[in-house]
């Protein structure tokens, strides 16, 4: 049975958690906020008090943290105290620099690190039906898969250190062009007088087919059940797809990549991150154009 310890148990890394327990790996947990921690006792997971306990006699570290600033101190520190070598899963969306930074640094430790960023959300994270999109070696990606398998119904191999979070960053650009498209076509249709599940039944199935129309529609009540059912309660918050955004932004201009559409994106969900809807689903931007 290998050992687990997870770091950083809020909305995603609770639920990820939780599924490994449940498939019988012994999972410890850390948190800066203990009340989350013990919550997850009952789960069978066991309580650390602090990095330094967290790093020792581990198999496998996991973390899903806020940003690339606390991803990079809290590392160095599992480094400081590790006891053994442990393969290091970053499910933190973060940076693509910083993530190679620490590749290279855990690397000259004999210590391998997969950066492995989701999509799915909170409901992904509660269903173990994630997507991971994994950067670092191959072999330790295929030694992890079953790990992957178990928070997720997918995960996909998509090159060296990095490469996992230049694929989410993709990805979540053109989630919210496409987003931020289906508001206006669906609030230019309610201004035409047109019936919006009609609408929904074209769109869903002709050219204007796209997985926020099919699987996230952003009107209550028309397509499969999404936040907009549930007064937008997040799902992904605005706030953390203006995040996503921004460091998009700066991968493109690091490497010189036109991407006015995803600029655009990022000024309207960052001013939806800034005001009263900031903590709602970011389908919700259907309000604020």
């Amino acid at each position: 049975m290998k050992d687990i310890g997870f770091i950083g148990l809020g909305n995603m890394g609770s639920k990820m958690s939780i599924h490994l327990a449940k498939a019988g790996y012994n999972v410890s947990g850390f948190d800066i906020d203990n009340k989350l921690v013990d919550k997850l006792t009952g789960f069978g997971i066991n309580k650390e008090n602090s990095i330094s306990e967290i790093s020792k006699n581990k198999d496998i570290i996991i973390t899903m943290l806020p940003n690339g600033k606390i991803v990079n101190e809290v590392l160095k520190e599992v480094l400081n105290y590790s006891s053994n070598f442990p393969t290091i899963i970053d499910c933190s969306t973060i940076d693509v620099k910083t993530s190679k930074s620490l590749y290279d640094l855990l690397l000259s430790k004999n210590i391998p690190l997969l950066d492995a960023p989701v999509s799915g959300g909170t409901i992904g994270a509660l269903n173990g039906t994630l997507t991971f999109m994994v950067g670092g070696d191959k072999e330790v990606f295929d030694e992890m898969a079953p790990i992957f398998n178990l928070m997720g119904s997918k995960s996909v191999y998509c090159g060296s250190a990095g490469s996992g979070q230049a694929t989410k960053l993709c990805n979540n650009m053109l989630l919210a062009v496409t987003m931020i498209g289906v508001g206006e076509s669906f609030n230019m249709a309610r201004n035409l007088k047109l019936d919006l599940n009609v609408l929904y039944e074209v769109i869903s199935t002709a050219t204007g087919s796209c997985w926020s129309v099919n699987n996230y529609c952003p009107v209550e009540n028309v397509g499969p059940k999404s936040p907009a059912d549930n007064n937008f309660l997040p799902g992904f918050s605005a706030k953390l797809m203006s995040k996503d955004l921004k460091l998009a932004v700066n991968a493109a201009n690091q490497v010189n990549s036109n991407i006015e559409f995803g600029k655009k994106a990022e000024q309207i969900f960052t001013k939806m991150a800034e005001g009263v809807n900031g903590e709602k689903d970011f389908s919700a931007i259907i309000k604020e154009i």
